[in-house]
């Protein structure tokens, strides 16, 4: 088995010793931001419990059968539940839905293949609708012998409070600036790129690295410069919204809505130091001065009530010129 990250030791431990010590609670809830490492963790308590000799309960042999049919993903005694595939259209739900616990709940009830344990993973939890996680109820409070679940969860308020207190909260914590910066090192990134990933990402390594190697810093200036195009009539707004909407996501609109809110930080407290954006510093100061912080208030709306909107199934790209249209009419 690969080695854990190296900030989620620490909580490998405690759940090492749990089981040594034959305490581990029948129902686990890993929690933590994207890319702090949850299902990286909840695979390492699943391979864990499966391992027929682990060295001293604390690591995985990776070489007895149970730890060969788990990392070839066909384990008889491992059950991992995510959203809902239609058969007929291959289309991924939103939701974990009603049929798949029910389902998940009969394979628990039987007897385990090799003996020991049973372990089902629920990533991500939150995505249950409520029919689905009310059936998780009755497993959670009738738990079969040696059987764990393991919720991972990035919005744990959004599990119903029956379910989490059902569960012992595990929260994986970010970790120190100077750890991260250096396993960042370690995977390629320079330090320039580490240093900012990672405050884009909040701290989480992971969601740091994603960014690094996906383009994402490149990709945000190309679009901040799209904004100051737009501003200098360089660039026309319904191009580049035409460009923007075919994002299903709306990543750049979730970028715009950040960097408006920066240039308020930069407004209020009268320096950038606060700012999340550092990367675009510079060009947020400039901003900052020239635009009038009433009008970035009415766009931080427009844009949140855009979002909100989109939900549905109203046309991305018509809100999207709505935004840039606004944004021009400041020039």
């Amino acid at each position: 088995m690969p080695d854990l990250y190296p900030w989620l030791e620490p909580l490998r431990d405690t759940v090492a010793a749990a089981l040594q010590q034959g305490r581990l609670p029948h129902a686990l809830l890993l929690t933590g931001q994207p890319g702090s490492g949850k299902t990286a963790f909840s695979n390492y308590v699943a391979q864990l419990l499966l391992c027929q000799q682990p060295a001293a309960a604390q690591s995985p042999c990776g070489s007895c059968p149970g730890c060969i049919q788990f990392a070839a993903g066909g384990h008889p005694d491992y059950f991992y539940v995510t959203h809902a595939v239609d058969d007929k259209t291959g289309k991924v739900s939103r939701e974990i839905k009603v049929d798949q616990i029910r389902a998940l709940a009969g394979k628990l009830v039987m007897s385990s293949h090799h003996g020991g344990y049973q372990v089902a993973i629920l990533n991500p939890a939150e995505a249950m609708n409520k029919n689905a996680a009310n059936s998780l109820l009755k497993t959670l409070e009738e738990p079969s012998d040696n059987t764990v679940l393991v919720l991972v969860s990035a919005c744990p308020a959004r599990l119903p409070a029956t379910v989490r207190s059902r569960c012992q909260q595990l929260k994986l914590e970010i970790p120190e600036r100077q750890l991260a910066l250096e396993w960042l090192q370690g995977q390629g990134c320079n330090e320039a790129e580490a240093q900012t990933c990672l405050q884009l990402a909040h701290g989480a390594p992971l969601e740091a690295l994603r960014l690094a190697q996906s383009g994402t810093v490149e990709a945000r200036r190309e679009h901040f410069g799209a904004l100051v195009g737009i501003l200098e009539r360089r660039v026309s707004p319904l191009t580049v919204a035409q460009g923007w909407s075919k994002d299903e996501e709306l990543q750049a609109i979730h970028w715009m809505r950040e960097w408006l809110m920066d240039l308020i930080r930069i407004r209020m407290a009268g320096r950038a130091g606060q700012i999340r954006s550092a990367d675009l510093q510079d060009g947020l100061v400039t901003l900052a001065g020239r635009l009038d912080q009433r009008v970035v208030f009415e766009l931080l709306e427009r844009i949140n009530r855009m979002l909100r909107l989109t939900a549905g199934t109203l046309n991305r790209q018509l809100l999207t010129e709505d935004i840039l249209l606004a944004w021009a009419a400041q020039r």
